[in-house]
């Protein structure tokens, strides 16, 4: 298992079209969308196998925060530490001990699955906020955890 972790500026029409294809699986089909992928101000480093990718991390500065927006992992390679790769090539390469880290977890039936990676690097909950995404859950995008209602939370993270 040969996997390779790099920062890409501008995706091209395949690597755009994969990175699509993990977040409707993942978060539901609209949650992302080619405009968000193509945004200037983030940072994408991507998780290759075989020139494939096979996750993602989306990550930007603003003001006051360094802010981790993403990081999503195709479901069959999930639990082989693609995320702590993707999260460890973004924390050496663009953040200093000095910056204040914000990350917001999806928290859907009392389990968050980036609660884990988040502890890993540091942060912890200091915030929850509720069902933010409720007015546009099953509305601008189709939630793949959606059951009547939205089910959703988010806990904000920090360090």
């Amino acid at each position: 298992m040969s996997i390779e972790i790099k920062e890409i500026k501008n995706l091209n029409p395949l690597q755009l079209s994969q990175c699509i294809e993990i977040s409707n699986r993942l978060f539901g089909k609209g949650y992302h969308s080619k405009k968000y992928f193509l945004k200037k101000d983030i940072v994408k480093i991507v998780a290759l196998n075989k020139n494939n990718i096979i996750g993602f991390f989306i990550g930007k500065k603003e003001i006051k925060n360094v802010v981790i927006d993403c990081i999503a992992i195709k479901r069959r390679w999930q639990r082989k530490s693609i995320g702590t790769k993707l999260m460890t090539f973004y924390f050496q390469k663009f953040l200093s001990s000095k910056d204040k880290v914000v990350a917001y977890a999806w928290k859907i039936k009392n389990k968050m699955p980036a609660g884990k990676i988040n502890y890993k690097f540091g942060l912890k909950p200091v915030k929850n906020m509720g069902k933010i995404w409720k007015n546009k859950c099953n509305i601008s995008f189709k939630c793949s955890s959606y059951n009547k209602t939205c089910i959703c939370e988010c806990v904000k993270f920090s360090n």
